[in-house]
């Protein structure tokens, strides 16, 4: 057996395999959506714990967060910041970024309909948020002597700060697991169904692009797959 192809067979199965896994996710996502019924905000204190249960509104909170870079009002925000690192490959120059830190804060917020509201505590949530900032260490309040710093022990002086939030008074769709106070939050552990997502799409929008994103995995998983098996037919070919 040649060994270069039966690595390359393994490694190719593998990616298949994580593919899949994620097309599940997705094919899974959109088919509880589909299944699960718009409660009104009201309605939501009366459904007994452990239900699944989505809501359609707009987003309130008396005590919101504040962005680390935006400064928005908000009341979910996840802040990186990346470094530009330069290396060298063949004689080549090649830049890239690496992340050097990563936040991620809730708040606890309400969401509002025609009904009244309903309390969601997104600690735990998928949350498809708005990036609002994307800059470079240039065009922020980093220092010199910083920067110095980073060109000494870094080899780069770049550095990009990139936040998305919900922001307050905006759409938000809710999928989640009804708790004790008819809280809407994560599934406790043991539940069979855990997803949780907050998105400032509609149920319409994530569905979409829900089901392309799977689609799209579904047929790089397929290639994947029949990309492996030409490597092991290889490998015993070309021993």
């Amino acid at each position: 057996m040649n060994p270069a192809f039966a690595v390359a067979s393994g490694i190719a199965a593998l990616l298949g395999l994580v593919c899949l896994w994620f097309w599940k996710k997705y094919r899974d996502e959109t088919a509880l959506m589909a299944a699960t019924p718009t409660s009104r905000a009201c309605d939501v204190a009366t459904l007994a714990p452990g239900t699944v249960a989505e809501v359609k509104g707009t987003i309130r909170c008396g005590r919101p967060l504040t962005g680390e870079f935006s400064k928005q009002a908000c009341v979910y925000s996840k802040s990186e910041v990346e470094r530009q690192e330069v290396r060298w490959k063949d004689g080549k120059r090649e830049t890239h970024y690496v992340t050097e830190r990563s936040t991620e804060r809730h708040a606890p917020f309400y969401v509002e309909d025609a009904s009244g509201r309903v309390p969601v505590h997104g600690e735990g949530a998928s949350v498809e948020a708005v990036q609002v900032y994307n800059e470079n260490a240039n065009t922020t309040a980093e220092s010199v002597v910083s920067t110095v710093l980073s060109l000494a022990s870094q080899g780069s002086s770049e550095r990009r700060y990139k936040e998305s939030i919900l922001a307050l008074d905006i759409p938000v769709y809710v999928l989640g697991t009804v708790l004790d106070g008819g809280v809407i939050g994560a599934a406790p552990r043991g539940a069979k169904i855990k997803e949780f997502l907050i998105t400032y799409k509609s149920e319409e929008e994530r569905t979409r692009s829900s089901t392309r994103t799977a689609i799209v995995l579904l047929i790089i998983g397929l290639v994947l797959f029949v990309a492996a098996a030409a490597s092991l037919v290889a490998a015993f070919k070309y021993p």
